[in-house]
């Protein structure tokens, strides 16, 4: 009676990854308002910023927790199906592209744009492998790609977790605390390590496709 869940939960993350962008989109549109407002007009909208930050944390590590959660339960019920093992990994890209493209639309800055550029390549062109015939079968996730997986939500929710707890006061902080700004550049060394690791698990792939 519970084979249904695992399923659910996988595709509560696709909407969870909607609810991460429509929070970073409405985000970006009170900082936008901010930089124009005076008065209180600026203290409200530098909270509503706040709260869409951390709307989409939040939809973020609910997601995340999605992409356990459905493992499990799929092991725990005895209910793999042919639709989970098919949406499974494209919950997982549509979680982490849209998050990326929050974070690089918070951020702007090249350091982001390239490695989320280049990891969300790597995604679009994993999904259609994964229509060719010819990887019938022979597509699934190893562990490198779970790692890497692993080190691009850790590398998102690190670079999220600021704006979600004082957006208006992070660029001063950066300024003023070297240790904030160490912080900042191993998060994204992260997200540059989860780049090149996408291009290395899809040159895998290609790999064992070609052999088989």
């Amino acid at each position: 009676m519970f084979t249904w869940i695992p399923n659910a939960l996988t595709i509560s993350r696709c909407v969870f990854a909607v609810l991460v962008l429509y929070g970073t989109l409405n985000a970006a549109a009170e900082a936008e308002a901010m930089r124009a407002a005076t008065g209180d007009d600026v203290l409200r909208h530098a909270t509503l910023e706040q709260l869409w930050h951390q709307f989409a944390l939040l939809g973020f590590i609910s997601g995340a927790l999605t992409d356990f959660l459905d493992g499990w339960a799929a092991r725990q019920f005895k209910a793999e199906s042919r639709f989970g093992v098919w949406l499974d990994p494209i919950a997982d890209k549509l979680l982490v592209g849209f998050a990326l493209l929050g974070v690089a639309l918070t951020l702007k800055s090249w350091l982001i744009y390239l490695p989320a550029a280049l990891i969300i390549a790597r995604d679009v062109f994993m999904t259609w492998l994964r229509t060719r015939p010819e990887a019938a079968g022979v597509v699934a996730p190893s562990g490198l790609a779970k790692f890497k997986t692993g080190i691009e939500m850790a590398a998102i929710a690190g670079l999220m977790i600021p704006f979600a707890l004082a957006p208006a006061s992070v660029e001063a902080m950066e300024k003023s605390d070297p240790a904030a700004l160490i912080g900042a550049v191993a998060l994204v060394g992260l997200l540059w390590v989860a780049a090149a690791l996408s291009l290395i698990t899809a040159a895998q792939y290609v790999r064992v496709i070609r052999r088989g």
